[in-house]
């Protein structure tokens, strides 16, 4: 079902604003055409709104990490519980591993390499069963890969042919945001640079880099207490950190799960909490609906009204109930517009 605004030019009260003593003082008023339009939420310039998202964890599968793998499944639920909880956003989640050399000879099934999604179930969504179990599976690919770890390159292969219409087909969605998570105690041995890969990762979204979302979970190089197995200083890494402006974690902080939990809090903060509308409204006339369900007006479990950007917000606790899938946020409101 595609969201849709409704514009209706019925006879609302005239509200007037005071600036001063002016003779010529601003009056919000309605549109003056009787007739009713309708624009349909087609990913275009109308609605800029937009709650899908392809997060793609990048996991160092070498022989280094396999305390830390076990650390991230077990807390993985913390990470995932507010975006499986929140309705609005529409995921896809999913993994590949540093792996760009050969596939393990024990190697489970479904194991991804040379940017191939891991697992017998490539990516997890909101209808995917027992989703975070997939996930939590997806996320132990193993610790026998190559030890020429490569975090830039998999990331590549994954999303670009043919990866990305043949193993990982249905993943990678070009309105969606891209959320990138790396999880590693070394640094990227790819050829890749860090301005490279940053400017490819832009060029997936337009150029806007407020589409690209990235974290790292690593072992900082300043931090000399958390073992890295003689691995190599995060460099390249870092470098990219700085670019993409990346909020990072330590893989030896005692609060990881906590962290990893406010990582996806900021995910759903940043993808699913506004909806601008392509109208000035009318505030008294606004009304939200999420399937059957006519959302509240409150800061906290509902939404409420910004006129400066002229969004609707929703609220960090925003309480729905579940719907089918496909449900999607509607707003209807009347429009009005300033007039001297």
């Amino acid at each position: 079902m595609k969201s849709f605004i409704v514009f209706s030019a019925g006879i609302i009260s005239m509200l007037v604003f005071v600036f001063g003593c002016s003779n010529e003082t601003p009056k919000l008023v309605p549109l003056k055409d009787k007739t009713t339009e309708i624009v349909r939420d087609t990913g275009g310039n109308k609605v800029s709104f937009n709650r899908s998202i392809d997060i793609l964890f990048v996991v160092d599968d070498s022989a280094s990490m396999s305390d830390h793998q076990a650390n991230l499944a077990l807390n993985v639920k913390k990470f995932t519980q507010g975006i499986v909880g929140n309705q609005i956003l529409d995921y896809h989640i999913g993994v590949v591993t540093s792996n760009m050399d050969n596939p393990p000879a024990t190697a489970k099934p479904g194991y991804g390499w040379k940017g191939e999604l891991n697992g017998v179930t490539k990516f997890i969504s909101r209808s995917t069963a027992m989703g975070s179990e997939v996930l939590e599976a997806n996320l132990q690919p193993g610790t026998e890969g190559s030890g020429i770890e490569q975090f830039f390159g998999p990331v590549v292969a994954a999303l670009s042919p043919p990866m990305l219409s043949g193993a990982n087909a249905g993943f990678y969605r070009p309105d969606a945001y891209l959320a990138v998570i790396f999880l590693t105690d070394s640094d990227d041995q790819s050829t890749f640079t860090a301005s490279d890969f940053y400017k490819f990762l832009l060029s997936l979204k337009n150029g806007d880099p407020t589409k690209i979302i990235s974290y790292g979970v690593n072992i900082p190089s300043t931090d000399q207490k958390c073992g890295r197995s003689s691995e190599p200083l995060p460099v390249k890494l870092e470098a990219f950190y700085a670019l993409a402006k990346t909020q990072t974690l330590g893989l030896c902080d005692l609060d990881y799960g906590i962290k990893l939990a406010e990582l996806g809090a900021d995910l759903v903060r940043r993808v699913g909490r506004v909806l601008y509308l392509s109208r000035p409204a009318a505030r008294d006339t606004i009304a939200v609906t999420y399937g059957s369900q006519l959302v509240p007006m409150d800061e906290r479990t509902g939404w409420s009204f910004d006129p400066t950007r002229n969004a609707i917000l929703f609220g960090e606790d925003l309480d729905l109930k579940p719907e089918p899938p496909g449900t999607k946020i509607e707003v209807y409101f009347q429009t009005a517009e300033f007039q001297r």
